[in-house]
């Protein structure tokens, strides 16, 4: 692995009207000794030979698209490149990426996970020695991996002569990880195919002495002696390159940025090696990313809802006392922008549909207003009642919305759409202090809540046929009810205790 001149270098690749960049770097320049141990792949000879064993598939050729990049892909599903240091690490920091990014495209959760638990702590052991893909994948889908604030990688080299060593992670079952599955990967096809619909893969690759050197373009095997295998998360392609692009774990002082292209058939990547792709990921529990400032000067609560996948529209009262809007199209935030009207308190948002949303405030002369969106934004009209609360709304099928509010009388009163015209207003009875909470867990239901003058819950549902009168949930509450339902038959309500904490009551 001698070091190599750059200039020759660079001249060999004109020479051979290649289209990558070479540069000095930080990798580069590292001595031979440490360049072999950021090598970190060990063939499993049995495990490649049934990776890549001839398959039939049933069926037409997989259609895949002309260009995949998951960095831009409906978001940002590809975490940020990493620095594995001197240690033959990377196959545990190419799988830990690929669950990362599956992480993202299948449950919207961006994951910073720790390599070292990994590497060290799984059956691998606590060591800097190279290790197959589909073996820390199976550690992966049997043990998962925890957080990375759980065992930072830079606190792993505390033993002797900096060896590595394995941290005992507490509760380490609740923090980890996993995935159901995973799947090796063959054919050109089939991998691009696995990339337009699944997402990243990750791969491994022959590294000769030029690869070091890597600065941009597509990168070509052009001179030098072949240094080891090494492992990478492929994170799309382009087939007018005729090039994979991948995300290295060598920092992002080398290559473009931490990224590379490879033009196909190069180093081994796509034809002595399988590709491997994981599904099925497993979260410990709820997990949250940190706080997003989406700016908006507001004087109520917001309120969102969502009318399909990767879609979110929020809407709350602005200074101005209008309505004002804010969306999530699919990869980005859009608005403010303000949709006017002079509501009270805060207004109430409902979808019944694809494309559609319907939104509610209760003017200065307390009467019920709606605006709605199916193709562009209505008007503002009037729907009446006299109303002393924010509205809540709900939808329980196509063409369906059902509207409840507090009324001058401190009632319940209810308004609905039935696909034609609007009904009501109707009294619902109760003497109700808060603005209520509605649901629905199914077509022709609707459960409402409201705080009564006791400070209890209370509820009532239309079953189908008739409103069921007023039940009593007890508690003591000091703020009105929301609730959410995610099955038949089951919902869930959230509520402020005089203690100022959150309580929680759910269906049995």
């Amino acid at each position: 692995m001698p070091k190599l001149d750059i200039a020759e270098l660079t001249s060999s690749i004109r020479a051979s009207n290649l289209t990558w960049v070479a540069r000095e770097n930080v990798v580069a320049t590292l001595s031979e000794a440490k360049k072999k141990r950021m090598l970190g792949v060990v063939v499993d000879e049995a495990a490649l030979r049934a990776e890549m064993a001839p398959r039939s598939v049933a069926g037409p050729p997989p259609a895949f698209d002309p260009a995949v990049d998951w960095r831009n892909r409906n978001g940002n599903h590809v975490t940020p490149p990493k620095d594995q240091g001197n240690c033959g690490s990377c196959v545990s920091f190419c799988t830990t990426g690929l669950v990362e990014s599956m992480a993202s495209i299948e449950k919207g959760q961006r994951l910073d996970l720790s390599e070292a638990d990994l590497h060290f702590c799984s059956n691998h052991g606590a060591n800097c020695n190279g290790w197959w893909p589909s073996q820390a994948l199976d550690e992966i889908k049997a043990r998962g991996i925890p957080d990375e604030a759980a065992f930072p990688y830079s606190t792993a080299f505390t033993g002797a002569g900096g060896a590595p060593v394995c941290k005992l992670v507490p509760d380490r079952d609740k923090r980890a990880v996993k995935i159901t599955s995973w799947n090796a990967l063959t054919s050109a096809a089939e991998r691009k195919n696995h990339l337009t619909t699944k997402g990243p893969v990750s791969a491994v690759m022959e590294v000769y002495d030029d690869f070091f050197y890597y600065s941009s373009g597509v990168y070509r095997h052009t001179t030098g002696g072949l240094a080891g295998l090494h492992c990478v998360l492929v994170i799309g392609y382009s087939e007018a390159e005729q090039a994979w692009i991948a995300k290295n774990s060598w920092g992002t002082g080398w290559g473009d940025g931490g990224y590379f292209k490879i033009a196909y058939g190069q180093a081994g990547i796509d034809t002595t090696y399988p590709f491997h792709g994981a599904a099925g990921v497993k979260l410990p529990g709820t997990q949250f990313s940190g706080w997003e400032d989406l700016g908006g000067i507001l004087t109520s609560r917001p309120q969102a809802e969502s009318w399909g996948p990767n879609r979110i529209d929020v809407v709350a009262r602005g200074t101005d006392s209008a309505v004002w809007h804010r969306w999530w199209d699919g990869s980005s935030w859009k608005g403010w922008e303000s949709l006017g009207g002079i509501i009270q308190d805060g207004p109430a948002i409902s979808s019944w549909g694809s494309g559609r949303l319907d939104i509610f405030g209760v003017g200065t002369d307390h009467k019920l207003y709606h605006k709605w969106f199916q193709g562009g934004w209505s008007g503002w009209e009037s729907l009446g009642g006299f109303l002393t609360s924010e509205p809540a709304a709900v939808s329980w099928g196509p063409n369906r919305i059902d509207v409840f509010a507090r009324g001058g009388d401190y009632a319940l009163w209810h308004l609905w759409w039935d696909g034609t015209a609007w009904r009501g207003w109707e009294n619902l009875g109760g003497i109700i202090t808060e603005a209520p909470g509605a649901v629905s867990w199914g077509p022709n239901r609707v459960d409402v809540f409201a705080r009564g003058t006791d400070s209890h819950m209370y509820h009532k549902a239309w079953n189908g046929s008739v409103w069921v009168d007023w039940q009593d949930l007890g508690g003591i509450l000091s703020s009105g009810v929301g609730a959410s339902s995610w099955a038949a038959n089951r919902i869930d309500t959230f509520v402020m205790g005089t203690d100022s904490h959150m309580y929680h009551k759910w269906t049995i």
